[in-house]
């Protein structure tokens, strides 16, 4: 019996309801033809076997009904049965593409062909379709005599692109499963990357970032790790670090992390490995405004890309904002990195994100040319995708009813991200209370948690408690399926719960701590946050952000500013807010060595630029100041200079300046305000335009 069709059989087994021809196609990436004839090959192996066919259940799907003892006698068949397993073109490709990057020994054709017992013909068309794959890597495939095959690019290229291939390979399985039935992609990836080399990895992270922790970072992480290692090993080194720049902002997890696993396995005097993985698993993790030098682009885009998708799908998300911007603000923050250093996540869901929020899909993929406009580079695919996530979780939210009737647990492995948009789906369709989403390490809470249903997005041990397995995002199929599951835990009904907004009590206990202690801390108010949303009390943190009114004072505003260069005229705007120790000089400092160093990204639209720093850089409180210029000012930035109009914000959290960041893309947009700003001499008049007075 074929791979595939072994796998179809184990898939109808497992199945308590009917599936569809649709459903099966698209779980098989198979035509409903292809997948019908399928079910012929499986069905001529059951008659063989004496074991029930599968039938059609009109309107509903195929099912397999087996008792028992029969579905214990054909696994058991089944695996006694299992012949040598042969592999497709896309196996193929795959093992080839890693023997070449990976193995140890030299690789011939010749012998690649006795391996797969194929011929010549085969394997050359196979490497015909490499050598077409590998182009967009800027990686090629060399045959020299007594050498055999080699890849030939820059070894950041190279990784770049191993990284990519097993990713795309394995889905939405972690390369530290290691479940009894390995997919023959996993056996093939392990023949070239140990499965020894990756649990020790993977355990380096146990002690080093997280334990509980199971998500798509950690899935990349160990994986290019994985990878580094494997070539490092195989005397494939990058040889120096000089395109990294001089400040790439690491967390000291990071670096901890790399060295722990450089010392386990024995690497040493190796600086510019060092510097190259603790800087490229950065650019994998979402990252806040005190690890990112584009805290600000990231929070502007951000900010567009939310006004942008709501223009495009009519459905309201910002009422959503809170949560959509920073979640979105995060990611946005690592993809800047990702796109310029060619690291972009793959994402096994896409397809699935694609059909199921097409019209959500095709907005995010509409903005995407500003992206790819800042970072130089395009934004794959894969990467959007992610960011529907996002805006599909707050569909979820805006579209489910307050009232709950059942309280569960989710169990997902992709990422916070993905557990969430699960998690707002089943309260959105079903009247589920979600209390907690978590990784398959942190099973153990479920009892301690007063739920009554699990869901899971993978097989767990059986527990006290009703389990369900689905995949992240719920089909029209998986929603009879949910709906059968619920039917028969009735019993586990709970009385239904309202939220309710107390945004307004917030406010008022954050006044009163203000009034006796001085100014709210960003530990203060984030603890009070949680306290309210544990007991299920809706605050909108919209309503509590200052205005750009509320911040701007009149000794903050300079008119017709006389400077010599941009670094003169960064010194100038910031000027009173040192003065009344809004920011320190540090602050002003670490704002022009930041263009020196990263290029005119503060100017942020046409003669608009917008000087900042990192928080930590010299941020005592939050602040705005602003200069007109009388001359205006080269950054060297290719379409926006000269700059007329400079801000200088100072940020210590990620929320408080955000209705100022909104007022601010409203002023990217508006060249005509601009103008008038910029021609102004006294400021009262200033301020009216500015706050449209």
């Amino acid at each position: 019996m074929k791979d595939r069709t072994a796998r179809l059989l184990n898939r109808l087994v497992s199945a308590e309801l009917p599936i569809s021809i649709k459903a099966l196609s698209e779980e098989f990436q198979l035509s409903a033809r292809t997948m019908r004839n399928e079910i012929n090959e499986l069905n001529d192996y059951l008659s063989q076997q004496d074991f029930p066919l599968v039938y059609s259940l009109r309107g509903k799907g195929m099912k397999l009904q087996l008792n028992k003892k029969e579905e214990e006698m054909l696994l058991a068949t089944l695996k006694a049965d299992k012949k040598n397993e042969f592999l497709n073109r896309e196996e193929r490709i795959l093992d080839l593409i890693l023997a070449i990057g990976l193995a140890k020994d030299k690789v011939f054709l010749f012998h690649k062909e006795e391996e797969f017992q194929v011929s010549k013909s085969t394997v050359d068309e196979d490497m015909r379709r490499i050598r077409e794959l590998l182009k967009e890597y800027g990686v090629n495939v060399l045959s020299i005599p007594k050498e055999g095959l080699i890849l030939r690019g820059k070894e950041k290229s190279i990784r770049t692109m191993l990284y990519s291939i097993i990713n795309k390979a394995i889905g939405t399985v972690s390369l530290t499963d290691q479940y009894k039935n390995q997919s023959l992609k996993q056996k093939i990836i392990f023949r070239y990357i140990p499965i020894t080399m990756i649990s020790k990895i993977d355990r380096i992270y146990d002690s080093c970032i997280s334990a509980s922790e199971d998500n798509y970072y950690r899935k990349n992480l160990v994986t290019f790790t994985s990878i580094c290692i494997a070539r490092f090993l195989n005397k494939k080194k990058i040889e120096n670090t000089i395109w990294l720049k001089r400040d790439i902002y690491t967390n000291k997890i990071i670096e901890v992390f790399v060295e722990t696993v450089f010392y386990t396995f024995g690497i040493k005097d190796a600086l510019n490995e060092f510097n190259y993985l603790t800087f490229i698993l950065e650019t994998l993790n979402q990252q806040d405004m005190n690890t990112s030098i584009d805290w600000v682009q990231a929070q502007l885009l951000s900010i567009q890309l939310i006004q942008h998708v709501e223009n495009q799908t009519h459905i309201p998300f910002s009422k959503k904002e809170e949560v959509l911007q920073e979640g979105l603000y995060q990611h946005i923050a690592s993809l800047l990195n990702r796109v310029r250093y060619d690291v972009q996540f793959s994402n096994p869901l896409k397809e699935n994100i694609q059909k199921s929020y097409d019209m959500i899909y095709r907005a995010v993929n509409s903005f995407a040319p500003v992206i790819n406009q800042l970072t130089g580079k395009e934004i794959s695919q894969d990467e959007i995708a992610f960011l529907v996530i996002h805006f599909s979780t707050s569909l979820s939210e805006l579209n489910q009813e307050v009232a709950y009737y059942y309280r569960a647990v989710v169990i997902c492995n992709h990422g916070t991200a993905t557990g969430r948009l699960l998690s707002e789906n089943l309260k959105e369709l079903f009247n589920i209370e979600v209390l907690a989403v978590l990784s398959s390490r942190e099973i153990g809470l479920i009892e301690k948690l007063d739920a009554d249903l699990v869901f899971s997005t993978l097989p767990i041990e059986a527990m006290n408690k009703p389990l369900l397995v689905l995949e992240p995002i719920i089909k029209e199929d998986d929603k009879e399926i949910i709906h059968h599951f619920l039917e028969q835990n009735k019993e586990h009904r709970r009385i239904s719960k309202n939220y309710q907004d107390m945004t307004h009590i917030f406010h008022s206990l954050l006044q009163v701590i203000d009034s006796q202690v001085g100014d709210v801390s960003k530990d203060v108010y984030e603890k009070l946050a949680e306290i309210f949303k544990e007991n299920q009390f809706l605050v909108n943190k919209r309503e509590l952000q200052p205005m750009i009114q509320d911040i701007l004072e009149d000794e903050h505003i300079i008119l017709q500013a006389e400077a010599k260069d941009w670094q003169d005229l960064i010194q100038i705007v910031s000027e009173p807010l040192v003065k009344d120790e809004t920011i320190t000089q540090q602050y002003v400092q670490a704002m022009i060595d930041s263009v020196n160093e990263f290029g005119p990204y503060i100017v942020i639209g046409k003669h608009l630029a917008l000087a900042h720093a990192r928080p930590e850089d010299g941020a005592n409180r939050l602040g705005l100041s602003v200069a007109t210029v009388k001359d205006p000012i080269c950054f060297g930035h290719d379409e926006n200079d000269p700059v007329k109009i400079i801000f200088c914000l100072s940020a210590v959290d990620s929320f408080s300046h955000l209705n100022i960041m909104k007022y601010l893309v409203q002023l990217i947009n508006d060249e005509e305000k601009t103008k008038q700003l910029d021609d102004v001499t006294t400021i009262e008049d200033f301020k009216k335009i500015l706050f449209n007075d």
